[in-house]
C-alpha cells in the first residue's frame, strides 16, 4: 500500500523554508552583530574633564595667553566622529605652578583636589565664547577683545570698560593638571547663557 507523499513533501518544504530563513538571518545578522560589538562604535565613557590640545604648561608665560582646543567623540546617527571639535579656550598663567608638581603623580593629585579658587591663583582658563552674543574672543591690547560688538576684557577676564556690551566678565572653566602628563591640563568644558549678568551653564 503506497503512502501519501504529500505530508513528506510538506515536511521537506518546511525544512527548506526554515533553512533558507536561517541562512538569510546569518547573512544579515553577522555583519550587524560585528558592527554593534566593535568597540569603535561604542560610546566612550562619560567624562567631564577634557584634554586641552595646543597648550603646554612648560611653555606658558605670564605675558602671553595661549589658546587651546577641546576635542571629543561624537556619534551622529550611524556616523562616528572620534575627533570632533568641542570648543576653544584661553589659558592665562597667573604665576608659576609649584615646581614639585613635575613628574610627581601624588603631588599632582593633591594639587587637583584643592578648591578651584586655589588652582585659579596659578592659572585661569576661559572659554573663547563672548558672554555678550557668543562671538569668538580674540587677544587684544592688554587683554581680550570681541570683534563683533567691541566688548573688551582684562587678562584676568573682567570687563575692561563700563561701556562694555557684555553684562559679565569672561566665563572661567574648571581645570586640573593631567596626571599622566604634568605639562598638560584638562578642563570641564561648558557653554553659558549669553546676555545674562550671572554665569548660568547651558545643559
Amino acid at each position: 500500500m503506497d503512502l501519501d507523499p504529500r505530508p513528506q513533501r510538506r515536511s521537506f518544504l518546511g525544512f527548506l523554508i526554515f533553512g533558507l530563513g536561517a541562512i538569510f538571518s546569518a547573512i544579515l545578522g553577522v555583519p550587524l552583530g560585528c558592527y554593534v560589538l566593535d568597540p569603535r562604535h561604542r560610546r566612550a565613557p562619560a567624562s567631564t574633564m577634557k584634554l586641552v590640545e595646543g597648550v603646554s604648561l612648560a611653555e606658558l608665560n605670564e605675558t602671553t595667553p595661549q589658546q587651546g582646543v577641546i576635542r571629543d567623540t561624537r556619534v551622529d546617527g550611524w556616523t562616528l566622529y572620534p575627533n570632533d571639535l568641542l570648543g576653544r579656550v584661553w589659558v592665562v598663567l597667573q604665576k608659576p605652578l609649584p615646581a614639585d608638581l613635575r613628574g610627581d603623580a601624588a603631588k599632582i593629585k593633591e594639587f587637583n583636589e584643592k578648591p578651584q579658587a586655589d588652582r585659579d591663583r596659578f592659572l585661569l582658563v576661559f572659554t573663547t565664547i563672548c558672554p555678550h552674543l557668543g562671538c569668538s574672543i580674540n587677544l587684544g591690547p592688554g587683554g581680550f577683545a570681541c570683534p563683533c560688538h567691541a566688548a573688551t576684557f582684562t587678562k584676568t577676564g573682567e570687563r575692561a570698560a563700563t561701556t562694555n556690551p557684555a553684562k559679565r566678565g569672561m566665563d572661567t572653566l574648571e581645570w586640573t593638571i593631567d596626571e599622566q602628563d604634568a605639562t598638560r591640563i584638562k578642563v570641564k568644558y561648558q557653554r553659558f547663557e549669553a546676555l545674562a549678568e550671572q554665569k548660568n551653564a547651558i545643559a
